[in-house]
């Protein structure tokens, strides 16, 4: 066992830990009225307790996915640590840090008395499970994979890191946090469409496998304009209009990136797919400021505004 091994098999290599840290941050940041109030401690609990889920579902994908990823450009150096770390230690590495999760999750929900922070780490974790194992499996299941993989991704982590801040949920961020899952459902669908050919050679149907990698990267553009519509909506009904353009219009750097790419892929099917080092190190540095910025936007008003 290497670190190296650890860090393929976990996924945190750049720009993903930056990615999932915002994950776990969007909801305490906009449930909090001051940036140093993220710094409580039952705050700093909440957003370890979800962040650890985000990247033992990577652990528990790469373990059920060795044959996939030895079919797929870009992965295969994830089956090889996986195949190099053995089952066991990685089925052991799995029960310890979705454990640890629940448990800090339940420290947090005794101490701010409410039940939602540990229910959200739960479900989050009851999802990776569902998403990858038999007989489930919502992986192979069509569009159920990208709506409830997104879901673990955001919607999730922000309910949990919100509720460990305030127990109220205002009328803004639903818009807001429905719009973020939808963005992450557009991510999920077109990160899966280099994974085609790995992902049909094991037997996983998913919508790239199902309806083609043009119908799901156009599926992917519709469902992020429609996240990104909520994400202002939600963000003008309690920022303002400046925060709403700025968060509407650095998040939708990714959806005009995605155009050029359906335009591509449609006119060379199967030509110009995607590779997961150019997603990872081009497309995902744009996803990564992005992100950053959903994160800032909220602790920057809450300074201006006071």
């Amino acid at each position: 066992m290497t670190t190296r091994d650890l860090v393929r098999v976990h996924r945190l290599e750049y720009p993903f830990p930056v990615i999932y840290l915002c994950h776990a941050l969007w909801g305490a940041a906009y449930a909090v009225t001051t940036p140093a109030s993220l710094l409580a401690l039952p705050v700093v609990l909440a957003i370890v307790a979800n962040l650890m889920p985000l990247v033992t579902q990577n652990l528990l994908n790469g373990l059920l996915d060795v044959e996939a990823d030895t079919h797929t450009p870009g992965k295969g150096s994830i089956a090889t640590a996986t195949v190099r770390l053995g089952r066991t230690r990685l089925i052991q590495w799995i029960v310890a840090e979705a454990a640890t999760a629940l448990l800090l999750a339940l420290m947090v929900s005794v101490w701010v008395g409410r039940p939602l922070v540990v229910i959200a780490v739960a479900a989050g974790i009851v999802v990776e499970l569902l998403y990858n194992m038999e007989p489930v499996r919502l992986k192979r299941r069509g569009y159920a994979n990208p709506i409830f993989l997104g879901m673990h991704f955001s919607l999730l982590p922000c309910i949990g890191t919100f509720a460990a801040v305030r127990g109220d949920f205002p009328a803004w961020t639903w818009p807001l946090f429905l719009g973020i899952w939808m963005l992450l459902v557009g991510r999920t669908l077109w990160w899966s469409v280099p994974d085609v050919v790995g992902d049909a050679a094991a037997g996983d149907r998913t919508p790239a496998v199902r309806y083609g990698a043009v119908r799901a990267l156009a599926v992917a553009c519709v469902v992020t304009a429609c996240g990104l519509a909520l994400i202002g909506w939600g963000l003008w009904w309690h920022y303002g209009p400046l925060w709403s353009v700025v968060g509407v219009i650095s998040s939708g750097v990714f959806l005009i990136d995605k155009l050029g790419l359906l335009r591509r892929v449609r006119h060379t099917p199967g030509g110009n797919l995607p590779h997961d080092r150019h997603m990872r190190v081009h497309t995902l540095t744009l996803v990564m400021v992005s992100d950053i910025l959903l994160v800032a936007i909220p602790l920057i008003a809450s300074v201006t505004s006071s």
